[in-house]
């Protein structure tokens, strides 16, 4: 380019929008707001998985999709839809790794050098985690078999980097896990976006019944009062209850089943479940 610009302005360099090529005219802007409504309708996804494979309750916080990232994938997998990411924050992964084989003592936030342990642990939630991701967004399908990608030569161009924020309720700390997205990857998502296939059912339709969701709803306390002391409530004021023995679980105000709850590291769980004849 020769001779004078023609754009003169006072906006510095890094704060332009730089527009890709490669999304003009795609649903590129959809992938973001994809990726937050699916976490928020499925907080827990994540979360169940530490709880349940490393008893670790997480609360999830905050999510966020970042178009880059100074920090790189610590996992890379190639798979037959692109190429995905995966890295954590060293608190949560130390804590990880303590639960799971049985340490009472909370990690340290100091920085020693990445244990084999710790590495091998990396490697196992990158897998984990991915999937579950994946599972999400493809509403039950998964991104295909997971193969290590280890190319020392080739530098993988991220176009998104989902960061899901976390705190423990053990250590009290704060951690992110991110999942990184390569542009085939993303393609593959806008075009389903795009052009949604519709579902089709298999095999008998009375199995399909079997597979709908049904809300379970557990009375774990239940107070009679006078309708004119009800009706005198305010805010803030105090009921004396006394949790029931046996909590009653309803589907649509029926009772099915009554059991007992018990509390374990911070989280409720129903047990002993006995089924309630109806009249």
């Amino acid at each position: 380019m020769t001779g004078h610009s023609k754009v003169h302005h006072g906006v510095p360099a890094d704060s332009l929008t730089r527009l890709k090529p490669q999304k003009l005219g795609r649903h590129y802007h959809k992938i973001p707001q994809y990726i937050r409504e699916i976490a928020s309708k499925h907080p827990r996804n994540i979360s169940d998985y530490f709880l349940r494979n490393y008893r670790i309750n997480l609360e999830l916080t905050k999510v966020e999709v970042h178009e880059q990232r100074e920090a790189t994938a610590e996992c890379i997998y190639r798979c037959a839809l692109g190429k995905v990411g995966f890295a954590i924050d060293r608190p949560l992964l130390t804590e990880a790794l303590e639960c799971y084989y049985g340490g009472t003592s909370l990690p340290s936030h100091d920085t020693p050098p990445i244990s084999t342990s710790e590495q091998r642990m990396r490697s196992r939630l990158g897998m984990d985690i991915t999937q579950i991701f994946a599972r999400s967004l493809l509403s039950g399908a998964t991104f295909g078999t997971l193969h290590p990608h280890d190319n020392d030569y080739e530098i993988v161009q991220w176009e998104y980097i989902a960061e899901f924020h976390y705190s423990s309720h053990i250590s009290g700390g704060r951690s992110s896990i991110f999942i990184y997205l390569d542009a085939q990857l993303v393609d593959e998502l806008t075009s389903r976006l795009a052009n949604p296939q519709p579902t089709r059912l298999n095999g008998s339709p009375a199995n399909h019944l079997k597979h709908l969701p049904v809300r379970l709803d557990c009375v774990v306390a239940a107070l009679q009062m006078p309708l004119a002391q009800v009706l005198g409530l305010r805010a803030g004021d105090i009921l004396p209850m006394r949790l029931l023995e046996r909590c009653e679980v309803q589907v649509n105000q029926q009772k099915l089943f009554r059991g007992s709850i018990f509390e374990e590291d911070g989280a409720l769980y129903l047990t002993s479940l006995e089924s309630v004849k109806s009249p």
